[in-house]
């Protein structure tokens, strides 16, 4: 009789759930601006215009080993700093519109597209996890509402991103419909068989308010993959995206 009253109360409470969400329904704003708000306050999404943060590269061709970037959201110039397959210091200094640079070996200025595409096409695969919110945020990437999931016990919102990434065509994206943040993220190839079913295992205040994740893990491989550093700056010296 207790597995059955346990039983009925768990129906019930799906069923108002599932209610709730269709009665209340849903305006794309309105999870954007949840969204958001699971991103930290106002104040720290407008003045988070400097962002460094680092990656691993593995199985690179060109580029080894751990590499740092310092974004300007502003002018969408990049410092890429990292090591060549050789073990030589290298910086690249580009604009992430205009996808034009330089590229310096050991501070010395060197002529090779393939380092400039290497470390732009880099930039864009790593930058993808970590800015994805905040461009959907600001309108410069378009995202769809899909229907609402309750997973767990818990209701969220969910965002349909058609930005294409090595490796899938589109991105889910789910957002906790209490606090805005993102918990669960599935990525999807162009035959819409699911490629990563990632989960959010670490998020943090990057700086100023700012909160980002920072650690995700798929769990169709076990496999785990972070940002070690990630900071929110308010002001860099304009010299980092001129000179190595």
């Amino acid at each position: 009789m207790f597995y059955k009253r346990k039983y009925l109360f768990l129906s019930f409470f799906f069923l108002f759930n599932l209610i709730f969400l269709i009665s209340k329904g849903q305006n794309h704003s309105d999870v954007i601006n949840k969204l958001a708000e699971g991103l930290g306050n106002e104040k720290a999404l407008k003045e988070a215009r400097y962002i460094m943060f680092n990656c691993i590269s593995e199985n690179h061709n060109q580029i080894q080993g751990e590499h740092t970037y310092l974004y300007d959201w502003a002018a969408k110039n990049c410092r890429f700093e990292g090591e060549t397959i050789d073990g030589e210091e290298l910086i690249v200094l580009f604009n992430t519109a205009s996808k034009v640079g330089d590229v310096y070996i050991d501070k010395k200025k060197t002529i090779s597209d393939d380092l400039l595409k290497s470390a732009i096409q880099l930039f864009f695969e790593d930058s993808y996890f970590l800015f994805t919110p905040l461009l959907i945020v600001n309108h410069s990437l378009t995202s769809s509402l899909q229907e609402p999931e309750i997973i767990d016990s818990k209701r969220y919102f969910v965002l349909k991103v058609n930005s294409p990434s090595d490796g899938f065509e589109f991105s889910k994206i789910y957002i906790d419909s209490q606090t805005g943040i993102i918990s669960k993220w599935d990525t999807f190839d162009k035959d819409n068989k699911k490629t990563q079913d990632l989960v959010i295992s670490k998020i943090k205040d990057v700086g100023g308010g700012l909160i980002l994740a920072t650690k995700f893990t798929d769990k169709i491989n076990g496999k785990s993959f972070q940002y070690p550093i990630v900071a929110a700056l308010l002001n860099i010296e304009a010299s980092k995206f001129k000179t190595p």
